[in-house]
């Protein structure tokens, strides 16, 4: 994939040598000169200083014909500036980053592929980490009033039911399985098995008890 990734700090290096490391064609976009230099310095991606709302940037950036495009700049105006040039371009593919949970609906509302906010990931990852150990929550989502978790299944006592004989609350439901490395859509009358990775989506109010029951009360 052809992929330009807008903002060089530490998460957009991170990501850039991750995704080079897979044989994507890697482009940078930074405004800060200093920084530009010491990426083309020590990567192998195009470097381009400049800003990333600038169109001749952009096209610079051979955005007519990237697969996707990443916006990490730590500004949610520019981001959202961003957002709304490259959709004129027709890219399959727009993330970006949100710096301030509340500004989330707003990039919502410009119907592109994913907007991460970082603040609200870390936060659902040490709530779950204090309030239920080993079980982790992946995603906070709806402002918080639900969360993706993903959770080892260790109850003894439905080893081996189907989901639909599982009394779960009505607020959650079971969307995957990892087992033995195979990743399996959890249909109603999947069998569960003990130390199957289960990721489940729930309302935030209900997501204790949900974690109770599938591990066991533990």
């Amino acid at each position: 994939m052809y992929i330009i990734i807008i903002g060089g700090g530490g998460t957009g290096t991170a990501l850039a040598k991750v995704l080079e490391s897979e044989n994507n064609e890697i482009v940078i976009v930074e405004k800060d000169e200093e920084q530009a230099k010491e990426l083309a310095e020590s990567m192998d991606a195009l470097v381009i200083h400049g800003d990333g709302s600038d169109s001749q940037i952009l096209k610079d950036a051979g955005i007519e014909h990237a697969d996707a495009v990443v916006i990490l700049t730590r500004e949610d105006n520019t981001n959202l500036t961003i957002c709304q040039m490259i959709k004129k371009f027709d890219v399959k593919r727009i993330v970006a980053r949100v710096n301030d949970p509340s500004k989330k609906e707003l990039y919502i509302g410009l119907e592109i592929t994913a907007a991460i906010s970082p603040i609200s990931a870390v936060t659902s990852y040490f709530k779950n980490a204090i309030m239920h150990g080993s079980s982790r929550s992946m995603f906070s989502i709806g402002k918080g009033q639900a969360e993706i978790i993903e959770l080892e299944f260790k109850n003894e006592k439905l080893d081996g039911r189907m989901i639909k004989d599982i009394d779960i609350p009505s607020g959650a439901i079971i969307g995957a399985i990892s087992r033995n490395g195979e990743i399996i859509i959890a249909k109603r009358k999947e069998i569960l098995k003990k130390n199957d990775l289960l990721t489940v989506i729930t309302k935030t109010d209900v997501s204790k008890d949900v974690i109770t029951i599938l591990r066991g009360g533990e």
